[in-house]
């Protein structure tokens, strides 16, 4: 008997989704043939793609829309103007229309998917949807969610766009249409089984294998992560900008004591840099932040473990926010880094769950920030228990190696019934 065949879709490169890349890995070494269908947009994208699947034994399929060359150049704008067509007609003809003005490449993934017959298809991120639905009709097979957001609660409450009805109406033609759905958190899987009316999604957190600890990154690129001597916070982001709970972070640091000191890595938002610097400056504690490049992905657990206390300062500004259990957290925990997080919904449900390894605080409250970490670096025993206590939650729990099995299960689980209604 032929193993069982999985399509993972997705309208990006893989290079920008590690998640899709750890669910493939898990279904093909579980004996499953993976291949996953995507968009490739950008040439150093595509590289990075490559570099990935050196070593894999599961197929990439992509759409070609990089603009450095004419005929996927022509496939981008091609696509582009039928999904501005698509969005001026979806007034007059929404169900028609729905698909194309929401996912612009709706077409392309269909054909590249269903070219050959899989018996599960699953689709990551929203946009990857309406395509996975439509293969999974052509062959009569099963279909699939990964819900990495709660994708109608990234706007605000307030926002009447095109593109929050768009995603809305996604949602509510589709998701009920799954036969397995998986969440990034218990919040976006409560968070969908109360607004749809579905069975509620099985969490899988978003975690990362315990391998990536150490082993990735150059010693003498180590060296340079924290000066000798020091407490250092540790936030890090693709993007430094503003409405990330940083500002609160510099209000925090002159209420410690001055070996604590600050360091985030990633590129700054345009702009942000100088009004950063120039508060911490009105603060006095300039001398006390530090900043670093981005680092590729297999090396940041390694890069944070070097760190005494990680900062996970969501703001909830929209519900999505409040709601999801951000990567950042998650790594410091596998890192044996202790966090300090503000009190969102999807931050809280992870330090009730380890609560030796983590403080929460109330959004925009720099004193209880301040008190939080207080807390912390008190003394050195405190740090060690609060250290040990992260470590034993990333080699027990918060780690790909248990969130995975959950995945397996869901998907043996959704397929067996499958064979069952067969039979």
């Amino acid at each position: 008997m032929s193993a069982e065949t999985i399509c993972l879709i997705t309208p990006r490169h893989i290079s920008y989704n590690p998640r899709l890349v750890k669910e493939a890995d898990a279904l093909q070494e579980a004996g499953y043939q993976v291949r996953v269908a995507a968009v490739s947009h950008s040439a150093e994208r595509a590289e990075l793609d490559e570099q990935l699947m050196e070593d894999r034994a599961w197929t990439l399929t992509t759409v070609h829309a990089r603009r450095t060359r004419a005929r996927p150049a022509l496939r981008w704008m091609a696509a582009s103007v039928r999904q501005r067509v698509a969005q001026t007609l979806y007034p007059l003809f929404p169900r028609q229309m729905r698909d194309a003005a929401y996912s612009r490449y709706v077409h392309e993934l269909v054909s590249l998917a269903a070219e050959e017959s899989a018996d599960f298809y699953i689709a990551h991120n929203l946009e990857a949807l309406p395509a996975a639905w439509q293969a999974a009709q052509m062959h009569d097979a099963l279909l699939g969610f990964d819900a990495e957001d709660f994708h109608r609660g990234e706007f605000p409450e307030e926002d009447d766009s095109l593109r929050k009805t768009l995603t809305e109406h996604v949602e509510e033609r589709y998701l009920a249409a799954c036969d397995h759905i998986t969440a990034a958190s218990e919040g976006i899987a409560d968070a969908y089984a109360e607004t749809l009316g579905i069975q509620k999604p099985d969490a899988v957190l978003n975690v990362f294998p315990p391998d990536e600890r150490e082993g990735q990154t150059p010693p003498e690129e180590l060296k340079e992560e924290k000066p000798e001597d020091v407490i250092s916070l540790y936030w890090y982001s693709q993007v430094i900008g503003p409405d990330r709970g940083l500002q609160d972070a510099l209000r925090a640091l002159p209420r410690l004591d001055e070996r604590v000191h600050l360091t985030l890595r990633g590129r700054w938002a345009d702009g942000f840099e100088e009004e950063f610097r120039g508060l911490a400056q009105e603060f006095g504690v300039d001398y006390r932040l530090r900043v670093l490049p981005p680092a590729p992905p297999e090396q940041l657990v390694e890069r944070a473990a070097q760190h005494d206390v990680g900062l996970a300062l969501e703001q909830g500004h929209t519900r999505n926010r409040d709601l999801c259990v951000t990567n950042k957290m998650l790594v410091y925990i596998l890192a044996g880094c202790p966090v300090v997080a503000t009190d969102t919904t999807g931050q809280r449900r992870i330090c009730e769950d380890v609560p030796a390894a983590t403080r929460l605080c109330p959004i925009g409250n720099a004193e209880a920030l301040a008190e939080a970490i207080r807390s912390l670096v008190v003394d050195d025993t405190a740090l060690q228990q609060a250290t040990e206590a992260a470590r034993s939650a990333g080699a027990e729990r918060c780690n790909w190696e248990e969130e995975k099995e959950k995945l397996l299960r869901a998907v043996r689980d959704t397929l067996s019934m499958e064979s069952n209604t067969a039979r």
